[in-house]
């Protein structure tokens, strides 16, 4: 009666897919996504000395890098990001998310996950992520864009 569940029925699958299969990339080169990485920080720096912390958060977002092939400027993008977090004051939040497309809210929630994610663990080419700061920023973007962004970063397949 149970011999039906024995049967590997996926070794006959012959278009089995893998995530690899499945996972978008960027249409710029490594190299390219580094560049723009690098451009961006002068500006976002500069930005938020200026404490124009929505402005930069924009900038961050704005075209931000993924795929396999983009490690180096994933991380420097993410380094940034982390720096506009840390730097804005709770009361400035609500302005800074209100001030974003739809899209950017999404890369930020992705960005936020991806944070959580690391639980407080800091490596040499990112700075300490503060996982209060990051569940702050999490509750006003969810006020804000509500549980809609939650699913569509849930089912991205992108890798930020």
């Amino acid at each position: 009666m149970q011999d039906f569940r024995a049967l590997d029925v996926d070794r006959w699958e012959e278009e089995a897919l893998s995530f690899a299969d499945l996972a978008v990339h960027h249409p710029k080169s490594a190299e390219e996504l580094v560049q723009n990485a690098k451009a961006k920080q002068a500006s976002v720096r500069s930005k938020l000395a200026s404490n124009d912390a929505p402005g930069a958060l924009a900038e961050v977002l704005d075209d931000a890098p993924y795929g396999d092939h983009a490690h180096e400027a994933k991380q420097i993008n993410f380094s940034l990001l982390v720096e506009i977090l840390n730097a804005t004051r709770s009361t400035e939040i609500p302005n800074a998310i209100k001030s974003l497309s739809l899209t950017q809210r999404d890369t930020l929630m992705n960005y936020l996950y991806k944070g959580l994610a690391m639980n407080g663990t800091r490596s040499q080419s990112t700075p300490t992520v503060n996982c209060a700061v990051l569940l702050l920023w999490h509750e006003r973007l969810t006020q804000a864009a509500g549980t809609g962004c939650i699913m569509r970063v849930m089912t991205d397949r992108r890798s930020l």
